[in-house]
């Protein structure tokens, strides 16, 4: 399995430190608001990845943080009247429930950064007596960065370039305009724990320096490319200058979301939450447009593309529906398919592991799940080929393999029929129209065909048509479906 590794800028092959046994730390979220599309999908990538780990036979430690106590929270704790905690509770347990709908499992451990208070002024104490931090008289504590000779290993940037961009803000006490903050301290109405330096709370980097230390060295440390600088470069820095081990091997980064081209911002306004997107879209419409992309590009979210979204999930649902119906009511033939087809299909279901191999290209291996789809609607429309014993193989393969799929990407994984029918009422809600107005006319063209009044069976269907409903008759009746 290759993993493309933002230290060494390549792909590596993954190899852990323990045989058979894997480590992974992804930074979670800093919770005071609901989650929007971003995280959503570094949320997504990362549950692909642990379930890809475990596939394979790994047995992983998959460890996500939250930051629980932030200037962010407290304002908003302020602004609304409210208790910080309350506030951050609020927002943890919103993130559970947006990535529940998601089918993002939960991580094997979930610190919160005001539970490691003690081992955060652990480190910040080993920094100060190896002289790689200091203490400033008003209790801040900073790290030395230029103490730090490594600095830059991660992002590419040397000290000497980002002193130009460096500042030192009014009432800072720094010694160099690169330090940054490890232990900060509490200004009046904050919340703040005893130090050795006074009263005060924890910067934003050290909480994942101590959240990670039970598991190092860790084999994959992530999250998005928007930490890479400073926090993650900040981590590396403070972790092993404190005496540890190397913090991570991998260090692997999603790419950014733009919102119909544009960056993803609350000063643009467009700013999109996970639960706004879900009023119109199944969230498996979501969590397969995430993963439509290589992780490591940018995607685009635009309606246009969920819509596109939606259709290749019902394309792939449509066909895994028909596959299961064919082997309820099949009558075999001892016939056995072309070998060319047979070779077909044989390396599309090796593609698609290929393809999760090289550095999880979820984008590929989707690729290689529609021609399948694709194969499999072929045999489905041949009278023949359905009906010979090397089409129930294939048939039979084609469902099983959804059960991989949904173990590895979280996809197409439902029962089919609940799936087309939940897909087709959140069409029907997108575009407003009265469902009982709709459950009448197909009332009335099933009466007309009942009565082999075919004129009006047809005068019925235009007008459904015209409403974007299609409708399709079967022996167990007319089947409806939404455009």
């Amino acid at each position: 399995m290759l993993l493309y590794n933002t230290l060494g800028r390549k792909k590596e092959e993954f190899t852990p430190a323990r045989p058979g046994k894997a480590t992974m730390y992804v930074c979670g979220i800093t919770a005071y608001d609901f989650c929007h599309i971003g995280h959503a999908r570094s949320a997504v990538f990362f549950d692909v990845l642990a379930r890809r780990l475990r596939y394979l036979g790994y047995e992983l430690i998959f460890v996500r943080n939250f930051t629980d106590v932030d200037d962010k929270i407290i304002m908003r704790a302020n602004n609304e009247g409210r208790d910080w905690q309350e506030v951050s509770n609020t927002y943890i347990a919103a993130f559970h429930e947006d990535m529940d709908r998601l089918k993002v499992l939960r991580a094997d451990v979930e610190p919160r950064a005001t539970e490691y208070i003690p081992q955060i002024q652990k480190i910040c104490a080993a920094l100060i007596a190896a002289g790689k931090a200091y203490a400033t008289p008003s209790g801040d504590v900073y790290f030395r960065v230029r103490a730090w000779p490594w600095y830059g290993c991660l992002s590419g940037r040397s000290p000497d370039e980002l002193v130009a961009g460096a500042r030192v803000t009014s009432g800072e006490e720094k010694q160099d305009p690169l330090d940054f903050a490890l232990w900060k301290t509490a200004k009046p109405g904050e919340p703040f724990w005893e130090s050795p330096w006074g009263k005060g709370r924890p910067g934003w980097h050290i909480e994942c320096s101590a959240m990670s230390a039970p598991w190092l060295p860790l084999d994959i440390h992530g999250g998005g490319q928007d930490l890479i600088f400073p926090h993650h470069e900040n981590e590396i820095a403070q972790s092993e200058a404190a005496g540890k081990v190397t913090l991570a091997k991998y260090w692997i980064h999603n790419g950014f979301v733009q919102i119909n081209a544009e960056k993803m911002s609350k000063s643009l306004g467009n700013f999109t939450t996970i639960r706004k997107i879900l009023e119109s879209y199944l969230p498996e419409t979501l969590r397969f447009f995430l993963l439509s992309k290589q992780y490591r590009r940018p995607v685009n979210f635009t309606l246009r593309g969920m819509d596109e979204a939606e259709k290749a999930l019902h394309r792939v649902y449509s066909a895994l529906l028909e596959a299961g119906v064919v082997l309820e009511r099949g009558k075999w033939q001892n016939v056995d398919l072309s070998k060319d087809m047979q070779r077909k299909w044989a390396s599309l279901s090796q593609a698609c592991e290929d393809a999760l191999d090289d550095d999880v290209n979820t984008a590929q291996a989707l690729g290689q799940i529609f021609y399948q789809a694709r194969l499999i609607n072929r045999l489905l429309e041949d009278k023949n080929l359905r009906a010979c014993e090397g089409g129930r193989k294939m048939l039979t393969e084609f469902v099983g393999r959804a059960i991989d799929w949904e173990r590895q990407l979280g996809l197409f994984g439902s029962p089919p029929g609940v799936f087309l029918v939940e897909l087709r009422d959140i069409r029907a809600r997108r575009k407003n129209l009265d469902m009982e107005s709709i459950a009448d006319l197909l009332g009335q063209r099933e009466e007309a065909r009942a009565g082999k009044n075919f004129v009006k069976s047809d005068e019925l269907r235009n007008k459904l048509a015209e409403l974007g409903v299609t409708v399709r008759d079967t022996r167990e009746g007319q089947v409806w479906d939404m455009e």
